[in-house]
């Protein structure tokens, strides 16, 4: 159990680490603890323009009445198998679904909020990339994950290869979050318009969702997996 007192100097990452219902807390306050996450609590908050003593007042808040749920794995082969069955298979039915709704509200109200023709150009090319970036993750790094865990060999290719393919993975996760900044600003902050009928609810709070999923999702991943694939790589070298 983490100590009840929430130091400021300790990297904003390990909170969600160590215990994942920090997470909404961070999200509240618009701290970024995934692709951002190597930074101090105090410099986080900085950089979100959030008042440290509010946000470690709600990081109280949750260690007292929440109990530990923490990113528990035995191997990196069922950490891997975790983040395609609770985010991958997820994306794979969440975004053909939620781009026709896009496409669906953008033709039906794109005349009264033009912002939404940039809102259904962003989410296109968001989804594609996400769709790609999952399955190339699936091909190419978790194998290596699962060969690691088998104790087998990897190859002179693999061994030479898997920093530059984390590094190619992180480059995407920067990309993915400023695609989703981008429809934050275009919706301002997921806010529903007046008069907006029941898809258009629908499509706000289902990009709300994915926002926040996405920033576990690369928070697994960034500060959690691809930092223990690439030390067992070094370890074996």
């Amino acid at each position: 159990m983490m100590s009840d007192t929430i130091d400021p100097n300790r990297q904003v990452s390990s909170f969600v680490e160590e215990t994942l219902a920090f997470a909404p807390v961070f999200e509240e306050f618009g701290i970024d603890y995934c692709c951002g996450g190597d930074v101090s609590l105090a410099a986080a908050c900085e950089a979100a323009d959030a008042d440290i003593d509010d946000v470690r007042a709600e990081l109280r808040t949750v260690q007292a009445t929440e109990t530990d749920e923490s990113l528990d794995w035995e191997s990196l082969s069922e950490l891997t198998d975790h983040i395609v069955s609770t985010h991958h298979d997820r994306l794979r039915e969440e975004l053909p679904a939620l781009e026709a709704l896009v496409h669906k509200v953008a033709n039906v109200h794109g005349e009264d909020h033009p912002e939404l023709e940039a809102v259904e150009r962003e989410f296109v090319a968001l989804a594609e990339e996400m769709q790609t970036h999952i399955q190339e993750e699936e091909d190419d790094l978790f194998p290596i994950a699962r060969t690691i865990d088998a104790g087998e060999s990897l190859t002179d290719a693999e061994l030479q290869t898997v920093h530059r393919e984390i590094e190619g993975f992180e480059d995407d996760h920067e990309a993915t979050a400023e695609r989703l900044d981008r429809l934050s600003d275009l919706t301002d902050g997921y806010a529903v318009p007046a008069g907006a009928c029941a898809s258009y609810r629908s499509m706000l709070d289902r990009l709300a969702d994915l926002e926040r999923d996405t920033h576990l999702h690369v928070h697994k991943e960034n500060n959690v997996l691809f930092p223990a694939v690439a030390s067992a790589i070094d370890a074996d070298v």
